[in-house]
């Protein structure tokens, strides 16, 4: 487990930096990476972060209600990177239907997926799992990284 404070964007750059490099060892399956916290925590603004790491030349927004993205990249290890928000799904199976298994084979993809909990059932147990806090302006970033094997 690792903890970020994050006061400033460049705290926010060196934790996505820490988790890319760790994602991309991770070349079986494509990455995934899950997001929790409240409304307002940070997630989105982590994967704005990570996109510009990755290469993503388009402006990253929250897919709330289109619930999925996909963004090109330039990065080596990750031809894609998948956003995936699910805040307003009630069943993983509405997730399911957006074709999720496929984008859980599809290699060179990275996949972010904010508000994990809703569709916690569908979450690999290699997933890379970001958890974010925030207490007026002092934010936290927990990462645990989920079984390797």
């Amino acid at each position: 487990m690792e903890r970020y404070a994050v006061t400033h964007m460049a705290d926010l750059k060196a934790a996505s930096r820490s988790i890319l490099t760790e994602a991309a060892s991770r070349t079986e399956r494509p990455a995934v990476i899950t997001l929790s916290g409240d409304l307002g925590a940070g997630k989105t603004t982590f994967v704005q972060e990570l996109a510009r790491e990755l290469g993503v030349t388009e402006s990253v927004t929250s897919p709330t209600f289109v619930i999925m993205k996909r963004y090109e990249t330039a990065h080596v290890a990750f031809s894609s990177l998948i956003h995936i928000d699910a805040y307003r799904l009630e069943e993983a199976s509405e997730l399911s239907v957006l074709g999720f298994t496929e984008v859980l084979n599809e290699t060179g993809a990275i996949v972010c997926i904010e508000w994990p909990e809703h569709v916690a059932s569908l979450m690999p147990v290699d997933a890379i799992q970001l958890v974010f806090t925030f207490d007026g302006d002092e934010r936290t970033l927990t990462v645990t990284y989920g079984n390797k094997n």
